[in-house]
């Protein structure tokens, strides 16, 4: 049976190569939708419709979003992704143009075409899927699943001591979509760390020497040094990839997970955007999320190198 996603995005190097995952294991992407976040907003949309292009999946649709939170104020992040997201080259499409349909409402269509079928591959901040599901609150039972790149498993953050970045953005749409009703797989940024491209899987990918390797040594490189400087990772990181390959091949990916109640604190405080999950069920509420613990690093290498061999 054919899966159909919506890919909820703030386009940069790891954004992009999640795209291609979906296509290279052609499930049926129904869109792109672009949210606030990692760069500025219009070069998220550009690198959308650039890599779309790239690839050669010009059917594929871009739908803009928010480019603001909720009700907060944030910050992009240019010096992890440079500026354009993909170090610090601008890339522009060349003849590909976004949707005028905003991506709220192409969540709530989306949703409708595909009632049961829809999976939601949240990997930025959570503004867009929050706005659709206060337009239409039964997306809860149309949406079959929401795979969320975000938080952290032990509160260990990478833009305030205990905040990952894509919940810190917007709290307040990450309460709502926690406390929705979804189906939700987390898969937080403090376990993905552990699972790093590291130096001779590196040089591995280097050695390929195809067209998509090139490509992803190419865009890679400014967050894959930041990274290993600013934030003392061993390699490269792929929050985004691993969420999505967990998403596609979860039985084999996920080595430890458990399912617990999860709420996100959305002051204006110390612990903005932090994620608490109540390990110890003290709060009696029924669990919403499965958060992943660890993966089988072996299984997502083999993807990503098959990824990398595509052409």
């Amino acid at each position: 049976m054919v899966r159909h996603f919506i890919i909820d995005c703030d386009t940069a190097e790891d954004d992009i190569m999640s795209l291609f995952m979906l296509l290279r294991h052609k499930v049926s992407v129904e869109g792109v939708t672009i949210v606030e976040g990692n760069i500025s907003y219009q070069q998220e949309v550009n690198n959308a419709l650039w890599a779309l292009e790239y690839i050669g999946e010009e059917n594929v649709k871009v739908y803009p979003g928010s480019d603001k939170p909720l009700v907060k104020d944030f910050r992009s992040v240019e010096e992890v992704h440079g500026k354009g997201g993909i170090g610090d080259k601008i890339a522009k499409p060349q003849k590909l143009k976004p949707e005028n349909k905003k991506a709220l409402d192409a969540i709530v269509d989306i949703a409708d075409r595909y009632p049961g079928e829809l999976e939601i591959l949240a990997i930025s901040p959570l503004t867009n899927l929050a706005l659709a599901y206060l337009k239409d609150k039964t997306l809860t039972e149309k949406i079959r699943k929401v795979w969320v790149m975000g938080g952290t498993a032990w509160g260990r953050g990478n833009i305030t001591p205990v905040a990952e970045y894509n919940i810190w953005v917007d709290p307040d749409a990450a309460k709502i979509v926690f406390n929705a009703g979804f189906d939700i797989t987390m898969v937080p940024w403090d376990v993905i760390v552990n699972y790093p491209v590291d130096n001779r899987e590196w040089e591995e990918i280097k050695n390929m020497n195809t067209k998509m390797s090139k490509f992803y040594v190419d865009i890679y490189t400014h967050y894959r040094e930041y990274s290993m400087k600013n934030e003392k990772i061993g390699g490269t990181p792929h929050p985004d990839l691993i969420t999505t390959v967990v998403a596609l091949n979860h039985e084999n990916v996920v080595k430890r997970s458990d399912k617990h109640f999860v709420d996100v604190e959305n002051c204006d405080c110390l612990t903005r955007g932090m994620v608490v999950i109540d390990y110890l069920s003290i709060w009696k509420k029924n669990p919403n999320t499965e958060v992943i613990y660890e993966i089988h690093k072996e299984e997502f290498l083999k993807l990503l190198y098959d990824l990398l061999k595509w052409f």
